[in-house]
């Protein structure tokens, strides 16, 4: 059987697509192709292990790979998986992208306006979904993760940050996940991997997401996956841009954060520098 090295927990709507694309890029990782987020150590835990090693490469096959890993942005917030992943795999290395809180949200409200059919502005969607914000502290759900794992067993990377120096960041993780920085492809994509986006047709786009969730939802998910495969979604994703968050706004929403920004620096030894500003 077959487990993961290594876990991407997150967070959500902070470049794990773009972290997924590169790791899969490299010859010494292997990363699921079926799917993106598998989901097993908060969903679908109850399916056992036997489940979760279909994901990867044969045990047989594993002896080409320096890693193994797999990305779920939903393990980062859920109370049940730092123990799960650490009685499982308590050797396992752990990696997190973190983006401003209000631009995390924003992107959020991106999400929701391509795939949830939303036709509010961003503050009416904050108004409905408090969440959006609430999962901006950061340090309030690591710190669960730092009560089984070892500091130096998490890299966490600012999105922001990640970008300015690609080069850099490849080492950084190459560094972190003990494999060569060199065999990452020369090239690398500037982050707008999954960047939302108003679909020309929001309606038929959402009843396609929503059609997806249900067929999960009555185990039909190879069917989604084998769709998810065709690009099918990603077709009718095509629209407009979303419109830039208003600075101002941004401005006053990142008030509240400013004790946040300290504890997380604290707690993870990151600059926030980039956020502070």
């Amino acid at each position: 059987m077959t487990l993961p090295t290594f876990l991407g927990i997150g967070a959500p709507r902070s470049g794990t697509t773009w972290l997924h694309t590169l790791l899969s890029s490299h010859p010494d990782v292997y990363m699921p192709t079926r799917r993106k987020e598998i989901r097993f150590f908060d969903k679908y835990y109850g399916h056992g292990f036997d489940w979760y090693s279909t994901f990867f490469c044969p045990l047989e096959e594993a002896k080409r790979y320096k890693a193994i890993g797999e990305i779920s942005t939903q393990y980062y917030d859920s109370e049940e998986c730092p123990k799960r992943i650490f009685t499982t795999l308590p050797k396992s290395k752990l990696l997190i992208m973190l983006r401003h809180p209000v631009n995390r949200a924003y992107s959020h409200y991106g999400f929701v306006v391509q795939r949830r059919n939303f036709r509010g502005s961003f503050e009416e969607f904050l108004a409905s979904r408090p969440k959006a914000l609430e999962k901006g502290f950061y340090s309030r759900y690591l710190k669960r993760y730092l009560h089984y794992f070892d500091r130096s067993q998490i890299l966490a990377l600012v999105s922001e940050d990640v970008f300015i120096d690609v080069s850099k960041t490849k080492k950084t993780i190459a560094d972190f996940l003990d494999i060569e920085a060199d065999k990452f492809p020369s090239s690398a994509n500037n982050g707008k991997v999954n960047a939302s986006t108003v679909p020309t047709n929001q309606s038929l786009y959402g009843f396609v997401v929503k059609t997806g969730r249900r067929l999960r939802r009555r185990n039909l998910e190879p069917v989604v996956d084998f769709v998810m495969r065709l690009g099918i979604q990603r077709i009718l994703a095509k629209g407009s841009s979303l419109q830039p968050l208003d600075e101002g706004l941004k401005k006053r929403l990142s008030e509240s954060y400013q004790d946040e920004f300290d504890a997380l620096e604290e707690c993870l030894q990151l600059d926030l520098t980039s956020w502070k500003k």
